[in-house]
């Protein structure tokens, strides 16, 4: 494989152009974070990252990394944790997507020694925009989905209430 200076003259051996071609949308927020990065290689710089504390697990799904968004939505059902989660994530977001960059980039060069792997660095990268699409429609129905579990609660214990309960007076037989 051919070696570009450019490429073999940077500490993780990326060159800005793969990460720009990985990143895809706000190349420009993330670049400068990613070459921060690389002047203490290995190191965890924490630096924030609003959307990632915010929309934590959905930011994690658009940028592709389904482990940490598994994790992230499995833990935010613990009281509590789900802060301790956003801020951790807000202060790791773009610390761990460097990572993630760095290690799909190297990982589609060894796995195609030719220069067509760049081609791929967008696929690998970048985003998806259903992501969006989906946390917006899922954000207006969670309304109605939290009415309809209320009158769906509320009922089977009306329900049962009145089934051990005769109103009526007298002794209560369960239906």
């Amino acid at each position: 494989m051919p070696q570009h200076s450019a490429t073999t003259a940077r500490p993780s051996g990326v060159s800005p152009e793969e990460y720009a071609a990985y990143i895809g949308p706000n190349v420009t927020k993330y670049l400068p974070r990613f070459l921060k990065f690389e002047t203490l290689p290995g190191k965890f710089q924490a630096t924030w990252h609003w959307p990632a504390a915010i929309f934590t697990y959905w930011w994690l799904l658009y940028r592709k990394m389904y482990f940490w968004a598994a994790l992230a939505f499995v833990l935010s059902f613990v009281p509590w944790l789900n802060i301790i989660l956003n801020i951790g994530f807000g202060a790791s977001g773009y610390w761990l997507y460097y990572n993630k960059a760095l290690g799909d980039i190297r990982d589609l060069r060894a796995a195609s020694p030719l220069e067509d792997w760049r081609l791929y660095l967008r696929d690998a990268g970048g985003v998806h925009g259903w992501v969006k699409w989906l946390a917006a429609v899922l954000f207006f129905l969670q309304p109605l989905f939290m009415i309809m579990v209320a009158l769906l609660w509320g009922g089977l214990v009306l329900g049962f209430i009145l089934s051990v309960v005769h109103v009526g007076g007298g002794a209560g037989v369960p239906l």
